[in-house]
């Protein structure tokens, strides 16, 4: 049933790396036009660029939090990043709340590692140090708060995610419900994503590699998604992070075309968070 429910007529996706003084430069934002049926690519570019301003995470971040907030109805944006963390290493039973006193348990991203490790170690008698979310375990990724992941989940939550469920200018689906005049927010995984493309042919790749870009466009294009010319051009000339927002952005709005994904009844994603693949 769909409640009235209409798909986004916009769909965007955002390859988020936090790193100090070149994030704006790392991370890329994808902008598609959607119907039911297609999801067009228009345009590829790094958060700086695309918003003309400093590659600085704080000016970068601030940037990207402004224009989600502005979106309104009918739009949804794919993060590439945890929304949360472990139901066995947080101290709080709701999500919203958990957003929301972020920064006080945690003073940055290493105080996070360090103190969700010790949460673990006490809830496992000492066997294990990282615990995934349940969401998670299928996907094979690291945990939330590992070394490699740790900046991008705690400056994500804190400073894109928190500002949006603060003054509710979206709405961040499982965990709250969709409503018509708010944009949605999804966390993905393109790498999850790329799994179920099955792009298995690696073309002369070495062994550990993903497929080449080309064969993952021709996938997602037998998937109903169609490019620009000038945006096939910058995602081919932006190497591996401007393809995996395109990904994202698939994985956004295959996800978003059914309202039955946006809603959830395991207890979990009110806690932790969920994956988009």
């Amino acid at each position: 049933m769909n409640d009235g429910y209409l798909p986004p007529e916009h769909v965007y996706s955002v390859i988020f790396d936090a790193h100090a003084e070149e994030a704006g430069e790392r991370s890329w934002l994808v902008e598609a036009d959607a119907t039911e049926e297609t999801l067009r690519i228009v345009d590829c570019a790094p958060v700086a660029e695309r918003f003309g301003v400093s590659p600085h995470r704080t000016d970068a971040v601030a940037a990207l939090a402004s224009f989600l907030a502005d979106l309104g109805s009918r739009n949804a944006v794919g993060l590439d990043f945890p929304f949360g963390l472990p139901k066995a290493v947080v101290p709080e039973r709701r999500w919203r709340r958990f957003v929301d006193r972020l920064p006080d348990w945690f003073s940055g991203p290493e105080d996070m590692t360090k103190r969700c490790r010790m949460h673990a170690r006490l809830v496992t008698d000492g066997a294990e140090t990282d615990v995934l979310r349940a969401t998670e375990e299928p996907l094979s990724a690291v945990a939330a708060y590992d070394k490699r992941l740790c900046a991008e989940t705690f400056y994500g939550i804190r400073d894109v995610l928190r500002p949006l469920v603060l003054t509710d200018t979206a709405r961040v689906v499982p965990m709250q419900l969709p409503s018509e005049d708010r944009p949605l927010v999804l966390e993905t995984y393109p790498a999850g994503t790329l799994d179920t493309l099955r792009c298995q042919k690696r073309d002369g790749r070495p062994a550990g590699s993903g497929p080449t870009p080309a064969l993952v466009l021709d996938s997602l294009t037998d998937r109903s998604v169609e490019f620009t010319p000038s945006a096939r051009e910058q995602v081919l000339d932006g190497g591996d992070t401007a393809l995996e927002a395109v990904v994202a952005a698939f994985a956004t709005f295959r996800n978003t075309v059914d309202p039955a994904n946006l809603r959830m009844t395991d207890e979990l994603p009110s806690v932790e968070g969920y994956v988009y693949v």
